[in-house]
């Protein structure tokens, strides 16, 4: 999975859960994680995406996540989800359940994001399945430290493709750079782009939800 920029021990990752669904998985590595899984017969029919989440910090804030106790926010530098034809999120690393309807994930993982100053809010890069699975590439150089040390284990499987396309997937900042590389969305496009607003109202709505935030958005270490 992506680097964890919070400081929440990464011991706390239960890998169980995603174990148990039998797909390719890796902590960490969540970018090689999406590329096994949107090949996966278990997602249904219809088109799926790859959906990577990031901002201009690289710290971007997350609910529900398992590398996080229970109940406390975690910074990603980015993570990758799949979309798929039913406009359900699966996502290996989230406490919610695999998988998720989009309002729902969106709704619950990121429940304070328009309290957030513009330049932490999430978006969005939005990249067809197919297109992913032909173009991506990681030498997984990005995994280790300026000594040459893994800042986390590799995955067991050889790594994906020739070179390192993942900067280009993770950079947010230029939408139009290529159309190959999808189609970057704020929150509020990507609720419009899943059908998610209704969901995301209920889930507003919900007495039993999550409290809402403070207007203070998330610090550098994970909060309740």
């Amino acid at each position: 999975m992506s680097h964890q920029t919070g400081s929440s021990p990464l011991a706390i990752i239960d890998m169980t859960p995603a174990a148990t669904y039998g797909f390719h998985y890796h902590p960490f590595y969540c970018e090689e994680n999406a590329w096994w899984l949107c090949a996966e017969p278990d997602l249904g029919a219809g088109e799926r995406f790859v959906v990577f989440v990031a901002n201009g910090v690289a710290q971007c804030p997350f609910a529900e996540q398992r590398a996080a106790p229970p109940g406390r926010i975690l910074f990603w530098d980015y993570h990758v989800v799949v979309l798929d034809g039913a406009r359900r999120i699966w996502d290996l690393d989230t406490r919610l359940p695999v998988p998720v309807s989009a309002g729902d994930w969106l709704v619950r993982s990121f429940p304070f994001a328009d309290r957030l100053p513009a330049h932490v809010k999430p978006r969005f890069r939005v990249v067809p399945a197919e297109t992913y699975r032909a173009e991506f590439a990681s030498d997984r150089s990005h995994m280790r430290d300026a000594d040459g040390r893994w800042t986390s284990p590799p995955p067991p499987w050889p790594a994906i493709g020739e070179g390192m396309t993942l900067p280009r997937y993770i950079d947010m900042a230029d939408a139009d750079a290529d159309a190959d590389d999808g189609e970057v969305l704020d929150l509020a496009a990507m609720r419009m782009r899943t059908g998610a607003d209704a969901d995301t109202a209920r889930g507003r709505a919900d007495p039993s939800s999550d409290d809402p935030p403070s207007d203070d958005p998330p610090s550098d270490e994970p909060v309740a």
